[in-house]
């Protein structure tokens, strides 16, 4: 009876302690969900700003007079694709009074071009984007990343209309065609205007060659505007270009071309192959051949001697041929480079300046004359 009245009297006292602690928790329960959703709240919003496009004030300057520079729409259109919100646009001409105070005022050398205000550095992206494409003067975006051609408002110029003018010889068939360069310049955005080709012999054509010291046809000049494409610029110094009288000239790197000092054309080379008929186990001297039109060589006249022919025993005379087959090259063979390199371990240039093959075993089974016997590639 005791215990039961003890037991009653503890129940008694938790029941109030119970009691409380569960408001406490309730109480803490619901502060932690106000809390919660102040924060949920909170970040909605945050998003929610994030999200929101930035409003931006466009003014486009434009100018009557280049009707073939760089479209300015293109430019807002990438901008309209951005996360913004254009609440007005207007465009104003560069010879109207406020185009001209807004070019002075933000030192625009570049047009057409568009100055931009408002939310520009709402977002880490659009910042980015704005710095990739222009400068940010007095809080607002002025565009810069314009491709030639543009107008110069400063000297009132079109900056970027590049001429070019081929100096070619018509009579050489076989001389390296220079005319791709101005496809490719073309494919890089160059803007070329004008386009010539001029015969080297003509009166103007040798004028040119005087007055820019050309040395070898076909050559090209590239007036200087080609310094408003930075790239191609720095191509043209990179090639040994230089700068004379307002045009870079080009001339051709590669043979065959037309030598003036000469007054020929070089690089037109004959070939000789040198073989013994009766030897089925020497290797196919037309080997050699491939490997020439590999080296970019032109080859003019191509003949075939066994050593054993009255040609044949001349030249094995003449040049000491102890090893066959092998190529003999005309000296025009000097004008192409990545021969030079490579003829160093396969043969000599005589005092005639033919190139004779000396070691027909780098390629395969060849036949030695003073031995008169085969001689295994492997050995």
């Amino acid at each position: 009876m005791e215990k039961k009245e003890t037991k009653r009297k503890i129940l008694d006292r938790l029941v109030p302690i119970v009691i409380v602690l569960a408001i406490a928790l309730l109480i803490l329960n619901n502060f932690m969900l106000y809390e919660r959703g102040i924060k949920v709240a909170e970040a909605k919003e945050i998003m929610k700003e994030e999200l929101r496009p930035a409003e931006l004030k466009l003014i486009k300057i434009t100018s009557e007079n280049c009707n073939l520079c760089f479209d300015i729409e293109e430019a807002i259109e990438g901008l309209k694709n951005q996360n913004v919100n254009i609440t007005s646009e207007e465009a104003i001409s560069s010879d109207s009074q406020q185009g001209k105070e807004l070019i002075n005022k933000y030192n625009i050398k570049k047009l057409p071009t568009i100055i931009v205000s408002g939310e520009i550095d709402k977002s880490e992206q659009l910042t980015n984007y704005f710095e990739e494409r222009g400068e940010i003067r007095e809080d607002k975006f002025i565009f810069t990343a314009l491709a030639p051609p543009y107008l110069d408002p400063l000297a009132n110029q079109i900056r970027g209309l590049v001429n070019i003018k081929h100096i070619i010889d018509s009579s050489c068939e076989n001389c390296v065609d220079l005319t791709p360069i101005s496809s490719t310049l073309k494919q890089q955005g160059m803007f070329i205007q004008n386009e010539q080709f001029i015969e080297y012999n003509s009166n103007e054509g040798q004028e040119l060659i005087k007055k820019f010291s050309v040395k070898e046809i076909p050559a090209i000049l590239i007036s200087d505007e080609v310094d408003y494409y930075p790239d191609v610029k720095d191509a043209l110094i990179q090639s040994g270009a230089t700068k004379k009288e307002g045009f870079y000239a080009v001339h051709s790197i590669l043979p065959p071309y037309r030598d003036l000092s000469q007054n020929k054309v070089v690089g037109l080379v004959d070939v000789v192959y040198l073989t013994k008929e009766d030897c089925p186990v020497c290797y196919d001297v037309s080997v050699n051949r491939n490997i020439l039109l590999r080296l970019g060589m032109v080859l003019n006249e191509e003949n075939t001697h066994d050593i054993n022919s009255p040609e044949g025993k001349q030249l094995v005379q003449k040049y000491n041929v102890k090893k066959v087959p092998i190529i003999i090259l005309s000296p025009d063979a000097k004008y192409y480079p990545s021969l030079g390199q490579a003829w160093k371990s396969v043969g000599t240039i005589e005092s005639d300046g033919w190139f004779v093959m000396r070691n027909p075993e780098v390629i395969g089974t060849y036949w030695d004359t003073e031995k008169s016997r085969v001689v295994e590639a492997n050995n």
